[in-house]
Order: C-alpha cells, then sequence, then structure tokens
C-alpha cells in the first residue's frame, strides 16, 4: 500500500484497511504482485525453452494465501496431472507404434 503501519493506524478505519484487502486479494492485484505479473509476462515472452511454459511459471513470487498444507496438496494434485499427461502421450506413442507395426506386417 505504499504507506507505514503508523500511517494506517492512524489514517485508516479497520473497516477500510480490510476493504482494501479484498480489493487487492479478488479484484484487482497492485504494488509488487503488480511488477511480478508484468516481469513475468516479458520473461514468458522471451522465453525460447521446448518445454510449454505459463506465466504463473516464471512468477517470483507466490502471492496467493494458501497455508503450506494448502500449497502441499496444490503441487501434488499438479504433479499427478503432469503425470497423467504423460502416461497418456506415451501410450498415445506406444498404440501409434503397434498401428505402425500392424499396418507394415500386413504389407
Amino acid at each position: 500500500m505504499g504507506k507505514t503501519v503508523e500511517w494506517i493506524d492512524g489514517n485508516m478505519s479497520a473497516r477500510e484497511l480490510t476493504e482494501w484487502q479484498a480489493f487487492n486479494l479478488y479484484v484487482e492485484p497492485f504494488g509488487g504482485e503488480l511488477l511480478d505479473i508484468h516481469f513475468a509476462s516479458l520473461r514468458h515472452q522471451n522465453y525460447a525453452g521446448k518445454e510449454k511454459k505459463f506465466i504463473k511459471d516464471f512468477m517470483l513470487y507466490d502471492h496467493r494465501l494458501l497455508t503450506p498444507a494448502q500449497k502441499e496438496q496444490e503441487t501434488q494434485r499438479d504433479n499427478r496431472l503432469q503425470t497423467q499427461t504423460q502416461v497418456a502421450a506415451l501410450r498415445d506413442f506406444l498404440a501409434s507404434k503397434v498401428n505402425e507395426q500392424k499396418t507394415a506386417s500386413k504389407s
């Protein structure tokens, strides 16, 4: 917010502070989070790797208010999804090779 705790305590009601926190959390990022999003977008545009990446992969800080347990659950869920995607790709690849062999053996 760019203000000291003392200034906020003396000039802002608890209700107004709560409203600003809700605005920041649910409506629009500002400050460090907004800068992080902008720079992540630039890093994403300049990314030259082969693996598909998303803007969130280039964020320097996780601005969401998650507990360590929630972050761990999210990481496990992402890992399971990535594993399932890789298994499906491998299954498709192997099926295509089997079909190629069947086609070649018929010829």
